[in-house]
C-alpha cells in the first residue's frame, strides 16, 4: 500500500473507525444497516470480492475534483470534504445472453454497471432509468450524452458510430441491424468477475447511513500539521444535529480564499454559496443560487474592483439542472 502519512490527521473518516454507533440517528432501517455495516469488510485497500466492501472515503473520495484553497504566507490549506460511504461488490460475470442483440450487447459491456441491466438506473446514487425513454428525450440528445458524458456520467467516444446506432435502437426499443458489433460481447467478458454498481451506503430516506457530518470543511495549518478549525459544509433541510449544527452534505467544487481573511465556495447540494471567516471558520454569509454550484469560483479584478464568479450547472446529486454564471462583486 501506499505510505500512511502520520500528520495531518485524516481529513474524512475512514472505514476501519466506523462502528454499528457510527449509523446516522436519522435512519429507520438502522437493523439491515446494522446487517449490512456488519457484514462488509472495512479494512482500508480490501480487495473487491462477491461480500460487500465497506469504502470510506468513498468512490468520489473525500476531497475532490474542486481541489483546495492554499493561503502560501500563512501555510494554511483549505479543503473540503465528502463523508458518503459507498458499498463496493462484485459477481460473476455472465455477459450478454445468446439471444442478445448488438446494442444489448453493447449497453452490457458499458451501461449496465450503473445503469443496471434491466436499465432501471439506481436513482439514490444518480443514475437515472434508461426505460421508456421515447417521449422522454430525443435520439440526438442520447447520442451526445453518450459520447461526451454529462452530469456525473463520463463520455464515451471510443464507441463506434455503429455500436452507438446499434445502443441507441435497443435502448429506443427499435429493431437492429444483427450484423453491427458482433464481437462487442467475446472482447468483454473473458473476465470471470464484474463490478454490481455504484451503490452508495443510504437509508431508507436516501440519505447518507452514517451519522452527520456528511459534508465538512477544515482549514489545515501545513506547518504544524495541525487544524486551525473543521465546520460542516452545507445544510440538509429539516434536519440538524443534536448540538444544532448542519448535517453537511455532498459537495463538489473546491474554495477560494482572500488575502483580507474570506473564503468563498459554492459545492453543496443544497445549492448555496458561502462565505466563511478564513481564520475562525465563522459563516459570514450565504445566497441560494439558481441552481447547485458544483464547480470552484473565479476570482477576479477590472479596473480595480474585485469580482468573483460561479458557474450554477445543478443536474448533480439529483438536483436542478442550471445554465447561469452568477458574478459578485466584493466592496
Amino acid at each position: 500500500t501506499q505510505p500512511l502519512p502520520v500528520l495531518p490527521r485524516p481529513f474524512a473518516r475512514q472505514s476501519t473507525n466506523i462502528g454499528e454507533h457510527n449509523l446516522s440517528p436519522f435512519a429507520k432501517n438502522r437493523e439491515a444497516l446494522r446487517q449490512t455495516l456488519k457484514a462488509a469488510d472495512k479494512r482500508i485497500y480490501a480487495p473487491p470480492a462477491e461480500s460487500p466492501v465497506f469504502l470510506l472515503p468513498g468512490y468520489d473520495g473525500a476531497a475532490e475534483w474542486g481541489g483546495a484553497a492554499a493561503d502560501p504566507e500563512a501555510g494554511i490549506l483549505y479543503v473540503n470534504s465528502n463523508e458518503m460511504a459507498w458499498i463496493l461488490e462484485m459477481e460473476k460475470s455472465e455477459g450478454p445472453s445468446e439471444n442478445a442483440s448488438p446494442g444489448e450487447a453493447v449497453y452490457t459491456r458499458y451501461c449496465a454497471v450503473c445503469h443496471q441491466k434491466d436499465r432501471g438506473g439506481i436513482a439514490a446514487s444518480g443514475y437515472p432509468s434508461l426505460q421508456n425513454l421515447n417521449g422522454r428525450i430525443n435520439r440526438q440528445e442520447v447520442m451526445n450524452i453518450v459520447a461526451q458524458g454529462r452530469g456525473m456520467m463520463t463520455g464515451f467516444p471510443q464507441i463506434g458510430q455503429e455500436e452507438r446506432d446499434a445502443l441507441l435502437a435497443f435502448l429506443f426499443g427499435e429493431n437492429e441491424k444483427r450484423e453491427v458489433a458482433a464481437t462487442t460481447a467475446d472482447t468483454h467478458y473473458q473476465l470471470p468477475y464484474k463490478h454490481k454498481g455504484y451503490n452508495k451506503f443510504l437509508d431508507q430516506d436516501g440519505l447518507p447511513a452514517i451519522d452527520p457530518p456528511w459534508g465538512t470543511l477544515h482549514a489545515i495549518d501545513l506547518n504544524e500539521g495541525d487544524y486551525l478549525w473543521s465546520v460542516p459544509l452545507g445544510e440538509t433541510p429539516g434536519l440538524t444535529q443534536k448540538d444544532g449544527s448542519p448535517t453537511g452534505t455532498e459537495n463538489y467544487g473546491g474554495a477560494v480564499v482572500t488575502q483580507n481573511g474570506l473564503l468563498f465556495i459554492g459545492a453543496t447540494k443544497d445549492g448555496y454559496f458561502r462565505v466563511f471567516n478564513k481564520h475562525t471558520g465563522a459563516l459570514l454569509w450565504k445566497y441560494k443560487l439558481p441552481a447547485p454550484a458544483f464547480a470552484t469560483p473565479a476570482m477576479y479584478q477590472v479596473q480595480g474592483k474585485q469580482y468573483i464568479a460561479i458557474a450554477c450547472g445543478g443536474e448533480k446529486l439529483g438536483t436542478e439542472k442550471g445554465n447561469e454564471i452568477l458574478a459578485f462583486a466584493l466592496e
